[in-house]
């Protein structure tokens, strides 16, 4: 009997002991489950780890909420409580109805509902506006109303029409490569001689992560693991070792004009690379817009032309959620433009203590984009869509309207 025991108890610690050791390799397997971009990316959260304090700051940034599921109270909460009636015409409106499985965009004609689809995916982070796609099976459709922060109110979507809803309008691949990290795609013959995408949404990493702008992470990872007391980063492009091109190449990659077309896909794209290869170069616009042309735009301006360190990042911090306050922006012009180096504002003897806040407004004024337009509720005519312009340079017109108005407020006070 006692030998029964025995046996029985060797056998049960020789399953607990597998079972054991089974549950570990398949626990060490999944927390080194490559990135769904492949083994060359490390695992989304692994950043994290090492980097805690930049990734708590960056999670609330634009850029890693450019792009994100959009199911129920994801949605900003000042869109939900907006209008929820748009007025095309007399005859034609759209609502924003809450439903058991979430909120839908629905278009009635003469009060009859003739089309329902629900909010799936948001893209933009709600700093200035948020458009919406809804899912047709594993295809991808955007919705017919944008929620615009400028007028904290409900506009119809870019590009569309002023005097009618449409749903219809494929969300393709291209928007997820300035709005997104990843997503896998397939083409699908969607009629007798047309095509349209398909993505795996199961392969779809939203927003702009860690290893979209620093590259393939995972020999990086590996080996800071395997030899924690080395402090210089190994295996990974830093930002510090580029040069001024290529710095503003990792950000041209999404800000370099949406009307530009691409060769090849620019999730490919790596910090280094030649950027002129992800691009068509006749396609390049001589006029660029202000919307998404950043980089263009700062190109064509004195100050980075005629300054070696200029990029970016001398006036963004990425992984910082920004507050748009004119006096912090401003100081970063005076950083460089002081009496001592001769090149200090012209307009400073004028503009009195108010140049502590006015340099954006002067020589990056707000432009309206010829892309982008919008038609409010029960109006007739589209509004324009502003945006700061970042090709530094004099604009006379905009410089005597804020002349003309300290003028006024000095009147008045």
């Amino acid at each position: 009997m006692k030998g029964r025991i025995r046996l029985l108890i060797v056998l049960f610690s020789g399953i607990l002991f597998t079972v054991t050791v089974f549950l570990c390799q398949c626990s060490e397997d999944n927390s080194r489950k490559p990135d769904i971009r492949g083994e060359a990316y490390a695992k989304e959260t692994t950043c994290a780890n090492c980097h805690k304090n930049i990734n708590n700051s960056y999670v609330h940034t634009a850029h890693f909420n450019t792009s994100s599921p959009a199911m129920g109270n994801k949605l900003p909460a000042e869109a939900i409580s907006a209008a929820h009636t748009f007025i095309f015409n007399d005859n034609l409106k759209v609502s924003i109805d809450k439903r058991t499985d979430g909120l839908y965009q629905v278009a009635y004609v003469n009060n009859k509902q003739v089309r329902a689809e629900r909010f799936d995916v948001a893209f933009g982070a709600n700093v200035k506006a948020q458009t919406y796609g809804y899912w047709k099976g594993n295809a991808l459709n955007e919705l017919p109303l944008s929620y615009f922060k400028i007028i904290n109110d409900w506009a119809n979507s870019p590009g569309f029409p002023a005097n009618g809803v449409y749903y219809d309008r494929p969300i393709v691949t291209r928007c997820f490569e300035c709005h997104g990290s990843y997503v896998e795609k397939k083409f699908v013959q969607t009629g007798p001689t047309s095509v349209g995408e398909e993505f795996n949404k199961k392969a779809m990493i939203y927003g702009i992560d860690c290893q979209r702008c620093h590259g393939p992470a995972a020999r990086h990872v590996k080996f800071h693991l395997d030899n924690p007391t080395t402090k210089t980063a190994k295996y990974i492009v830093t930002y510090s070792s580029l040069n001024k091109q290529l710095k503003v190449n990792m950000c041209a990659v999404c800000h370099n004009g949406n009307d530009i077309k691409t060769q090849k896909s620019t999730f490919g794209y790596k910090p280094g690379d030649n950027l002129a290869s992800f691009y068509d170069p006749f396609g390049k616009s001589n006029t660029p817009d202000v919307h998404g042309n950043q980089a263009s735009l700062l190109a064509m301006s004195k100050c980075y032309i005629n300054s070696a360190n200029l990029t970016c990042t001398t006036c963004h911090d990425v992984h910082q959620q920004e507050k748009h306050d004119p006096v912090i922006s401003s100081q970063k012009c005076l950083d460089c433009h002081k009496t001592e180096t001769h090149n200090f504002c012209k307009m400073a003897p004028q503009l009195g203590n108010a140049i502590t806040g006015k340099c954006i407004d002067c020589h990056m004024p707000a432009m309206p984009s010829r892309l982008i337009s919008f038609k409010m509720s029960a109006q007739n005519q589209n509004s324009s869509y502003l945006l700061h312009t970042h090709q530094i340079a004099v604009y006379p017109a905009q410089t005597q309207q804020i002349l003309s108005l300290l003028k006024t407020v000095k009147k008045s006070n």
